[in-house]
C-alpha cells in the first residue's frame, strides 16, 4: 500500500505540474478555464501534426556515433493523425477512431486505430483494434505460425466466462469526481500563484483556418523564465500544506475506488496520514533543496534562443480549438557535466526542435465512428495469444502466437520433470542434458555446447589440437577456445566473464553468450534456477 501511495502521489504531482507549466502564471484565468473545459469534451474531431529536428555539434568521435544513431530516427520525424471521439456524459460508453501517418527519413508508415467501450451493461465491453502495415505485422504472424490478418485486436472481455467483480459505473463516476477535484485545485492554486512574471499574453481576436472567430493567447518561455517559473511553482504551490491536503483527499478518494476490506483501508489511511504529516514536517527542507538545485543548474541551458512558444485559439464557447507549439531544446553537455560535478564530462551540444499543431472541430456534436467488423478470419487477438501462453506459465515468459511452435500441449510439457539444479527451456521445450548437466560457474551458466547449439539448429565443430569450438548457424559464426576468455562472433572479438571449459569430458560454453550471439532472448530466474530461451 505504501508503494501505491508513493506512485500515485508522484504521478499526481507531475500531472498537475505539467498543466501549470502551460498556464499557471497567466493574468487571464479564462485560459485555464478553457484548458479545463476542453479536457471535458465528450465528442470531437481533431487533426494534429508533430515534427522533430535533431543535431549534435562539437561532439567527440565516440559521442558522434550516438548522435548519428539518434539523428537517423529523430531528425525529420513527422507524424500526423486525425481522430474522432464520442462518449456519453458519464464516460461509460465511448468510441474512438484514429488514422496515423509516420515518416522517418522518408520511410512512411500508415496505421489505424479504433476503440470501442461500453460499461453500461451487465457484461462490460472494451475492444481495441489496430490496422498496421504488413512490414510490421508479417513478422508477428510468421512467428505465431498463422496466416496474415488485417487487424490486431485486444478484446478485454471477449471471454464470456470472465468474472468481473468491479462496479464500472461507480468507478467511472468516482473518476469523474476525482478529475473535477484536480481541476478545482488547479484553478484555485492558479488564482493565488504569483510568480512575478508575465508568461501568457492575450493577443486579441483572430480567425482559424476553418473561418471560426477566436481569441488568441500566446505563452512564451525562455530558458531563464522557465526555470524561474518552475522553481516558483514547486516551492510556492507543490511544497505547501494546501497541496499536502489535496494529495490526502485525492488518495482517500482513490481508496474508495479500490475493492479492499475496511481493515486494510483503515491501515492504508493510517499510513497515508503518517506520510502526509512527515511530508509537511519536511517542507522547509524540501524548499531549500529545490532552491539549491536550481542554483546549481542556473548556468546550464536547457532551452535554446527560441525557447517555448504556444499559441492558443479559444472560440466563443470557451473551447481551445487550435494550439500551435514550438520548443527549442538545447543542452551543452560540458556545462551540464560541470554543474553535476563530473570532471570528465562529455563535450558537445544537443539540439532538439519540436513543432506541434492541433485543431478541434465538431465539439460536443454528433460524430460518426465506424468500428470495423472483426472475425476469426481477419483478426489476430493478442489476448488469445496471452491466454494460450498462460497455460504454459510453468515455462516462464509468454511466447508469441501458438504455444510451443504449434506443438500439442501435453501433460509432460505443462508439468515437466525438472532436474535438481539448473533447468533450461527453449521456446517452451524442456532441454534434456543426458550426461553432464548445466553448471553455474562464477555467476554464469555453462552448458554442453553440442546439445544447446543443435537445439537451435546450429552445426558444431571441435578441433582437439587447438581446443577451439566453432558454432555455425546460417551466416553467423561463433568461435570459442577452451580456457580462453576471448571469443569471436563473425570475426569480432568478445571478452567473456567465464571461458569455455572441459567438464567431465564435455565442452561447456557460456549459455547466454552463445544463445544471444545466435539472436535468441535469454531470461534467468535465479530463485527457481531456470533459464528461458526464445528465438
Amino acid at each position: 500500500m505504501k508503494k501505491l501511495f508513493r506512485s500515485v502521489s508522484v504521478v499526481l504531482v507531475i500531472s498537475i505540474l505539467s498543466v501549470f507549466m502551460v498556464a499557471c502564471s497567466i493574468d487571464e484565468i479564462s485560459l485555464i478555464d478553457s484548458l479545463v473545459k476542453t479536457s471535458q469534451i465528450t465528442s470531437f474531431e481533431s487533426s494534429s501534426k508533430i515534427e522533430l529536428t535533431f543535431e549534435g555539434q562539437n561532439v567527440s568521435e565516440e559521442m558522434k556515433k550516438v548522435v548519428d544513431a539518434i539523428k537517423a530516427y529523430v531528425d525529420g520525424f513527422t507524424m500526423t493523425w486525425n481522430q474522432k471521439y464520442s462518449a456519453n456524459e458519464d464516460l461509460t460508453k465511448a468510441q474512438m477512431a484514429a488514422d496515423m501517418d509516420v515518416d522517418m527519413q522518408g520511410l512512411g508508415v500508415k496505421m489505424k486505430y479504433w476503440m470501442d467501450m461500453d460499461l453500461t451493461g451487465e457484461k462490460p465491453q472494451f475492444k481495441q483494434i489496430f490496422e498496421l502495415p504488413p512490414p510490421i505485422t508479417q513478422p508477428i504472424f510468421l512467428s505465431a505460425g498463422i496466416d496474415s490478418k488485417k487487424y490486431i485486436t485486444m478484446d478485454l472481455y471477449k471471454n464470456e466466462n470472465m468474472e468481473v467483480n468491479l462496479d464500472f459505473k461507480n468507478t467511472m463516476k468516482k473518476s469523474k469526481e476525482m478529475q473535477n477535484m484536480v481541476f478545482d485545485f488547479i484553478k484555485s492554486s492558479a488564482k493565488n500563484f504569483e510568480p512575478g512574471m508575465v508568461v501568457v499574453n492575450k493577443k486579441g481576436s483572430a480567425t482559424t483556418d476553418r473561418g471560426e472567430s477566436v481569441t488568441a493567447y500566446e505563452l512564451k518561455l525562455s530558458d531563464a523564465s522557465a526555470k524561474e517559473l518552475l522553481k516558483a511553482y514547486i516551492n510556492d504551490v507543490i511544497l505547501q500544506e494546501d497541496s499536502a491536503d489535496f494529495i490526502r483527499q485525492y488518495l482517500e478518494a482513490t481508496m474508495d475506488m479500490i475493492q479492499i476490506n475496511e481493515e486494510d483501508k483503515e491501515e492504508a489511511r493510517e499510513e497515508l496520514e503518517t506520510a502526509i504529516n512527515k511530508f509537511i514536517e519536511q517542507l522547509p527542507t524540501y524548499r531549500e533543496n529545490v532552491t539549491q538545485a536550481f542554483e546549481t543548474i542556473k548556468n546550464v541551458k536547457f532551452l535554446g534562443d527560441k525557447g517555448v512558444v504556444v499559441n492558443y485559439s479559444i472560440n466563443k464557447d470557451g473551447y481551445i480549438v487550435e494550439a500551435d507549439t514550438s520548443m527549442d531544446i538545447e543542452i551543452n553537455l560540458a556545462d551540464l557535466a560541470a554543474a553535476l560535478g563530473s570532471p570528465d564530462g562529455a563535450e558537445g551540444i544537443f539540439r532538439l526542435g519540436v513543432k506541434c499543431e492541433s485543431s478541434l472541430h465538431n465539439i460536443n456534436k454528433e460524430v460518426n465512428i465506424d468500428i470495423p467488423q472483426t472475425t476469426e478470419d481477419n483478426t489476430f487477438d493478442i489476448l488469445d495469444m496471452m491466454t494460450a501462453s498462460i497455460t504454459t506459465a510453468a515455462m516462464g515468459i509468454p511466447s508469441i502466437g501458438k504455444p510451443l511452435n504449434n506443438q500439442t500441449i501435453t501433460e509432460d510439457i505443462l508439468n515437466p520433470e525438472l532436474y535438481e539444479g539448473i533447468n533450461v527451456f527453449m521456446n517452451g521445450k524442456h532441454i534434456i542434458f543426458p550426461d553432464v548437466k548445466p553448471e553455474n560457474i562464477n555467476g554464469r551458466v555453462l552448458v554442453p555446447v553440442r546439445v544447446i547449439s543443435e537445439e537451435m539448429g546450429a552445426d558444431v565443430k571441435y578441433d582437439g589440437e587447438t581446443k577451439k569450438v566453432t558454432i555455425v548457424k546460417g551466416d553467423k559464426t561463433i568461435e570459442l577456445t577452451i580456457g580462453s576468455e576471448e571469443a569471436y562472433v563473425d570475426g569480432e572479438k568478445v571478452l567473456l566473464d567465464v571461458p569455455a571449459m572441459n567438464i567431465e569430458g564435455r565442452t561447456m560454453v557460456p549459455l547466454r553468450f552463445v544463445s544471444e550471439s545466435m539472436d535468441a532472448t535469454v531470461e534467468w530466474d535465479g530463485e527457481s534456477q531456470v533459464v528461458f530461451i526464445f528465438y
